[in-house]
């Protein structure tokens, strides 16, 4: 007897400005086989349905770039994207470019901006002189940005672009520009012309490098490379980073005192855990939980005790730095990290846990590199984001919940999502919340606009990013949104404020937690 052999479904958009007044999706059903990629895919629709259909490839081993195209909301090139049986397929043209026809876009605007940066790489050596000879070491940064392919899928993704490209040249254009900032035999300074390209309107929200085909850690290697070049000259922080700077050198807090600080009220730095204990951990508060969001403070050391846990809390810690580092402003994290690390240590502390995703990524990320620059060791703590500490490390589910109806969406914080791979866990939790019903908004990992200092920096580039998320949560008909970041929370509840959404709660997972728990 024959199997019957499996298709796959595709919409494919479809736009002849010349014969269509406006866009439309055609389905196709293709045989599917092993390994097949979506630009095999689209070859087969061309050859056997539409020879009509217009895309753009050549090399189909995502070495020339020029097959990147929309797949499900994420920009990919087409010769890599693999296709799975069973699932269906959105093919769409490159975001925030113009379309030619189908799947081709207008690369001319770019490509104009794009020569209009130059020079990239200059040298006063004459013709023919032999090349300097450069220890391998000093390409270290080059060879992290050397291998951009251009096939531009960075630039569609990028929440910067879409609301202001005027403001924001884009991810591969400051790759280009890293390029040569970072070629130890350039002789052109480039950081004028980053900083006049958008160096500090960039989130840092990481979705350029979750598309990159060759998994360049933009944000990283790029814009805070650089913010940090550009400090060390002068030229950085914008005016809005001064404030934080400056609380953090005088008060060890990136923000300033609203109501008493929990860190301060607390009378005791040990809580013993409800029952036997099944741990023990070193609670990290981080700025705002200890400053202004005092409640998911006292949430997260209610859930942490309940769950069997003891809570070690040194009243000495500061700030993580991470504001800092995401603004290239450098010279305050030496203090910082040395005084963390001798807060914890001096009340033995193996692990951290922090339910602040900034916090847990600079701490996680961050700090093993700057522990061993300034302390000469390995970074001696384990560090957790508070959900995956309970979902994953301690396996315990939360105790004696009451019901708690309402209709809720979650918003992923760029820094715990793409920053650290915690998307279930957070989500694991709130569903254990009886009567909670979540719906998941189109994209809830799409950036807010409060990150990698652009609400400080550029407010009104932060406004204008974070109305698409406001149109997302208000399309889902729920009455709450939840999330797990700090900065998140005061960008959505300002947001929903400013825009007449006053009866849509927001909600730190702790808080929520904190309801069901009473």
């Amino acid at each position: 007897m024959s199997q019957e052999k499996a298709v796959v479904r595709f919409k494919v958009y479809r736009y002849d400005p010349e014969r269509d007044e406006k866009p439309r999706y055609e389905a196709y059903e293709v045989p599917f086989y092993r390994g097949m990629k979506v630009l095999d895919a689209l070859i087969f629709i061309h050859d056997n349905y539409d020879p009509t259909l217009a895309f753009r490839y050549s090399c189909k081993i995502w070495r020339c770039g020029s097959c990147a195209v929309m797949v499900n909301g994420d920009a990919r090139p087409a010769c890599r994207a693999e296709v799975e049986p069973g699932k269906e397929y959105v093919i769409e043209p490159l975001s925030n470019l113009p379309v030619v026809r189908d799947l081709v876009v207008d690369f001319g605007k770019l490509y104009k901006r794009f020569t209009a940066l130059g020079p990239y790489f200059v040298t006063t050596k004459p013709r023919g002189e032999e090349p300097a000879r450069v220890p391998n070491h000093k390409y270290e940064d080059f060879i992290k940005v050397a291998g951009c392919i251009e096939c531009w899928s960075c630039l569609s993704v990028c929440p910067a672009v879409k609301v202001a490209w005027s403001e924001m040249a884009g991810p591969g254009l400051m790759v280009a520009i890293a390029q040569s900032a970072y070629n130890p035999l350039n002789e052109h300074d480039v950081l004028p012309t980053a900083f006049a390209q958008g160096l500090y309107s960039c989130t840092t929200c990481r979705k350029c490098s979750q598309v990159c085909p060759e998994e360049i850690a933009i944000p990283e290697v790029v814009f805070e490379k650089m913010r940090a070049m550009a400090v060390s000259r002068g030229i950085g922080p914008l005016p809005g980073h001064l404030v934080p700077k400056d609380l953090i050198e005088k008060t060890g807090r990136s923000v300033t005192k609203k109501d008493v600080p929990f860190l301060e009220s607390i009378g005791t730095e040990v809580f013993k855990a409800s029952s036997n204990a099944a741990d023990r951990v070193g609670y990290f508060t981080g700025c705002l939980a200890d400053y202004r969001l005092q409640p998911v403070a006292e949430a997260t050391l209610d859930i942490l005790r309940k769950l069997g846990v003891e809570v070690v809390i040194p009243k000495d810690q500061v700030c993580c730095g991470s504001p800092m580092i995401r603004v290239g402003a450098l010279n305050t994290l030496e203090n910082l990290v040395k005084r963390n690390v001798a807060a914890f240590e001096r009340l033995g502390v193996k692990t951290i846990v922090t339910p602040c995703a900034g916090c847990s990524l600079t701490l996680k990320s961050n700090y093993p590199e700057y522990v061993k620059k300034f302390l000469g060791k390995d970074m001696p703590f384990k560090v957790y984001h508070l959900s995956e500490y309970i979902v994953d490390v301690l396996k315990r589910k939360l105790p004696e919940l009451k019901e708690v109806k309402m209709r809720v969406t979650w918003h992923d914080p760029c820094h715990l999502g793409r920053g650290q791979g915690i998307y279930k866990q957070p989500r694991e939790l709130l569903t254990s919340i009886p009567g909670v019903e979540l719906v998941e908004m189109k994209k809830p990992d799409q950036c807010c606009g409060a990150g990698g200092g652009v609400r400080s920096g550029k407010r009104e580039l932060s406004d204008l990013i974070r109305a698409d998320k406001v149109k997302m949560i208000l399309e889902t008909g729920a009455k709450a949104v939840v999330t797990e970041c700090p900065f998140c929370v005061i960008q959505l509840r300002d947001a929903l404020d400013e825009a007449g959404y006053k009866n849509i709660e927001v909600f730190y997972l702790e808080d929520l937690i904190k309801r069901a728990m009473k």
